[in-house]
């Protein structure tokens, strides 16, 4: 947000003599928090993705890895105990990672680029007035947030625009409905090798709806139930009534958007979030999830068959009513938390006393230490008096015996 333009020269870039607020990705690379210092002003946090562990940790916003899963892992919010385990290794192991090596690299880079003397980074992260989160329970597993956590998934999603005219005719001419297969900008399918490629087209030849295939290449043969297209206008298509499938690598965005438009999804998640992604929307009924390793003619068709039946395409549904039942839309909840964090100086209100803990305090160790030692120290005194009483039992039933031997000797 910015006030007072001091020039118009360089249309790429306006010179302000302050700004409001400051709004910046949570991920790894926070070397922009220095214009935080610079410009002394509230900032905000957006996370593209599932909350970070990092991310919660600033805010101190709870993350129990007994029902929270990693957001780098491949589990589903019921997990079983060796689940349970590598999870609470996983999340120790990135706020770690983040602490040790990410905030110092990132400091290095803060005092290299920026003229003056930089704070610590933890000093100007801790004091993070928001974190806009672009997840939303309807598809994810429901979580405690803090109150300065908001969730805004779906932010990025339009009204559904005019289709193309060759792309509106494929639909409308697909009695049985289409299937649309789209593994995001980042995954080129045209590169899936030979026999994973023959196994979509085999399981395609196999049902009644047709298939729109964002594929790189127009060099694979295909039939008139096969559209192939470079590019898509994905949001659009979904949203169309005749798509009945989608096939995903389960992208935050695209999942999102299938969510909103009411699809079911066949998952082939390959990296990053897309597992837990994935395993998320498979524990609410939404997706099933085809692993890349086992991708052939059998298991595709199979899976494929499953979640066109009916009970995806209710749950389907159902997701997309709990999705839309919101307050206000996601755009509109981030703006008006934006002008709420700008009327307020901040809001620090909102901003939970639990961030200055140390972490021992925040996971009460030093509590823990304190009942263990009592329960030690009262036990100890306990057995100490106990077995002092027991041996001076017996030390008088000694005694007592031995005078009873000197009387019967006289005697």
């Amino acid at each position: 947000m910015r006030r007072k333009r001091d020039g118009l020269q360089n249309p790429g870039f306006v010179p302000v003599s302050r700004y409001d607020l400051i709004i910046t990705e949570s991920f790894t690379i926070d070397v922009t928090l220095g214009f935080v210092d610079k410009f002394q002003v509230p900032f905000i946090f957006l996370s593209t993705c599932s909350m970070p562990p990092w991310t919660s940790s600033l805010v101190a916003n709870p993350q129990n890895p007994a029902y929270v899963p990693n957001f780098l892992l491949r589990y589903s919010p019921r997990m079983t105990f060796t689940e349970r385990l590598w999870n609470t290794l996983g999340l120790t192991i990135n706020l770690a990672g983040w602490y040790w090596f990410h905030v110092s690299e990132n400091e290095r880079l803060m005092n290299k680029y920026f003229e003056t003397d930089v704070p610590p980074l933890l000093d100007i992260a801790k004091n993070v007035s928001l974190v806009l989160l672009n997840t939303h329970s309807s598809i994810m597993e429901s979580r405690p947030f803090a109150p300065n956590v908001i969730e805004v998934g779906g932010i990025h999603i339009e009204p559904p625009r005019q289709l193309p005219k060759d792309i509106e005719h494929f639909l409308e001419s697909s009695p049985q409905g289409v299937i649309y297969f789209c593994l995001g900008s980042t995954i080129r399918t045209a590169t899936l090798p030979e026999k994973k490629r023959n196994a979509f087209m085999f399981a395609f030849s196999q049902l009644r709806e047709r298939v729109l295939w964002k594929f790189e290449e127009e060099t694979i043969d295909t039939n008139e139930n096969i559209m192939i297209r470079k590019w898509m206008p994905q949001r659009d298509i979904l949203a169309h009534p005749k798509v009945k499938l989608f096939i995903s690598h389960c992208g935050l965005m695209g999942i999102l958007e299938a969510a909103s438009a009411g699809k079911p999804i066949l998952g082939i998640p390959l990296a990053g979030d897309q597992w837990t992604n994935c395993r998320a929307l498979e524990f609410k009924g939404l997706a099933k999830l085809v692993t890349y390793r086992t991708i052939d003619n059998e298991s595709i068709l199979k899976a494929l068959q499953e979640v066109l039946q009916p009970e995806y395409v209710e749950r389907a549904k159902q997701i997309s009513k709990i999705f839309h039942d919101r307050p206000m839309t996601p755009m509109d909840t981030a703006i008006y938390w934006v002008e709420y964090v700008i009327r307020n100086k901040g809001a620090k209100h909102l901003r939970t006393s639990a961030v200055d803990l140390p972490f021992y305090q925040y996971l009460l160790l030093d509590v823990v230490a304190f009942i263990i030692f009592c329960v030690s120290a009262t036990s100890y005194i306990i057995y100490y008096i106990l077995k002092r009483v027991i041996d001076n039992r017996k030390a008088l039933k000694v005694v007592k015996a031995k005078l009873s031997s000197k009387k019967l000797k006289k005697s």
